[in-house]
């Protein structure tokens, strides 16, 4: 019986003295024995605060050792750990701290205009704790909190079967969704991770993408813990830095969006710094183009690893090993250690699809998965719960094929999810908002191909008769709205007289989509 804190304790048992977390930002260089007795501090400090067993504490932060200090700190006394995009507005927060009731959140400077306009919209939260200099006054100091408690491990039982964290995720009706994950589910993925990336404590892993996003947390920064590997944080991704980072830390391990391999692979200085430590990259959220594995793997001596991931899967599925990249480039490769991967047909009602009717070779169904990181429940949510869990099978809302050799392909997405810069982008949220403006009369918004981003968000709207607005009117609207992140914004707006609708009045996206075909 292991738990996510366990985890933390081990490394610091068997590595008291090898450099645990590095954030260079505030100098915090500590060894696990150091990083393990932060963590305590802070756990008795959240107890001392009233925080129990099953209670929630979220984090609005960008990569912080505060934020790992929290992540530690929750698990060891059985808090829940609930880690929030800090690019969301006040009105995507207030929902989120809201729905997830929860009792403490932890923010910074970089936030702090975000928080104060939630705490004037009402949220139920109870304490406010603030990791930066001149804390507002309805906040706690955290280096006080955590300064004045004890570094022994608090005396609370916690096992496998508790919950340790809740990841929001939006579905397709927009409405984020809290993903409720066990202890148990995240030490058995961190396990794959070692296995499909050869994770060793020799290893020195560097957290650039954003902690609050499963895939960097629980592919790299957690399997790095767990494995006695040293983790360096970046505050937030910069090309610049992360490539001194690696050269000067000589970093062996880094977790890369598509997007972000591209910008690095952009950068003007990309051939002058010393890579020659990272051996290997793990991508995911999409897969990466041939003519982007070929410019990585020509330009680096570094190993590429695909995994294709939800939230709900903890998040690894599938994966595609690095002598597979250019073979099967474009694929999803196969399901990982320990998990089945099926492709079932769909069912004309709109049921959730049977297991045992499996697709032919290179038919299009379903992508259904199952395995020990399977998610426990959405949060609140028992109807969405047994839609997605039906049969026991996790339905991932996503199409696709299985090819002769056994690779998974994505072909297509049922909810039309658009990923933009390894963000989960959902249109219907975007769709209700532009609907919301007076002289809008119907809105679709799709993802348009684009080099940079992977997709971009482009909105097609139908105005009411007489009604007269330009793009730049209806993306000052949106900001002003304030319940948009700016990454969900279009990019794009086609005005048009009518949208393309089936005969029971759906609209068919796919004729919208097809205008951008050419171009991807």
């Amino acid at each position: 019986m292991t738990t996510v804190g366990q985890l933390l304790e081990w490394s610091a048992t068997n590595y008291p003295n090898k450099a645990g977390l590095i954030y260079r930002e505030k100098n915090h260089v500590w060894t696990f024995k150091q990083f393990n007795e932060k963590a305590n501090q802070l756990a008795h400090a959240f107890m001392k605060l009233g925080i129990k067993k099953g209670d929630v504490v979220s984090v609005f932060l960008y990569n912080t050792s505060e934020f790992a200090l929290t992540q530690f700190a929750a698990a060891k006394i059985g808090a829940i750990f609930n880690p929030i995009n800090y690019r969301l507005t006040a009105s995507e927060l207030q929902f989120i701290l809201n729905d997830a009731e929860s009792k403490l959140l932890v923010f910074e400077e970089a936030v702090l205009e975000t928080v104060k306009k939630t705490v004037n919209l009402g949220v139920k939260v109870q304490h406010y704790v603030y990791v930066d200099k001149n804390v507002p006054e309805f906040a706690e100091d955290f280096e006080e909190l955590l300064n004045s408690e004890p570094v022994e491990k608090p005396n609370i039982e916690v096992n496998e079967n508790d919950l340790y964290i809740m990841m929001y995720t939006s579905g397709t009706t927009g409405k984020p969704k809290g993903v409720l994950h066990k202890h148990r589910d995240m030490v058995h993925h961190g396990f794959l991770m070692m296995q499909c990336m050869g994770l060793t404590k020799n290893d020195i892993g560097l957290s650039a993408a954003p902690l609050n996003h499963t895939a960097e947390l629980h592919t790299s920064f957690l399997p790095r813990v767990q494995v006695g590997a040293t983790n360096i944080l970046l505050h937030d991704f910069d090309t610049e830095k992360v490539l001194q980072t690696i050269q000067e830390e000589k970093v062996t391990h880094l977790f890369a969006a598509p997007t972000m391999v591209n910008m690095l692979l952009n950068h003007k200085e990309f051939d002058n710094y010393d890579l020659s430590s990272l051996r290997l990259l793990g991508y995911g959220g999409a897969s990466m183009a041939p003519v982007l594995i070929k410019r990585f793997l020509s330009r680096t001596s570094a190993e590429l690893v695909q995994m294709l991931g939800t939230t709900e899967m903890g998040p690894v599925l599938t994966v595609l090993f690095s002598d597979e990249q250019l073979a099967k480039a474009g694929s999803a490769g196969k399901a990982i250690l320990t998990h089945e991967v099926k492709i079932a047909r769909l069912n004309e009602d709109g049921s959730p699809t049977n297991p045992d009717n499996e697709c032919e070779i290179g038919e299009v169904g379903e992508i259904i998965v199952r395995g020990p990181c399977m998610m426990k429940e959405y949060y609140k949510r028992e109807e969405a719960t047994q839609k997605a869990l039906a049969y026991g099978w996790y339905h991932t809302g996503d199409l696709g094929h299985v090819d002769s050799d056994g690779y998974i392909w994505v072909r297509d997405r049922m909810d039309f999810m658009i990923n933009s810069g390894a963000e989960n982008i959902y249109p219907r949220e975007v769709e209700d908002n532009l609907i919301e403006h007076p002289s809008v009369d119907e809105a679709a918004v799709v993802g348009k191909p684009d080099p940079k981003w992977g997709e971009i968000v482009v909105a097609f709207i139908v105005l009411k008769e007489g009604e007269n607005v330009t793009p730049d009117e209806l993306d000052k609207f949106l900001i002003e709205n304030e319940k948009l992140a700016k990454y969900k914004r279009p990019r794009e707006y086609h005005f048009i007289d009518r949208l393309p609708k089936t005969a029971s009045g759906k609209i068919q996206k796919f004729i919208l989509e097809k205008k951008f075909q050419a171009t991807s």
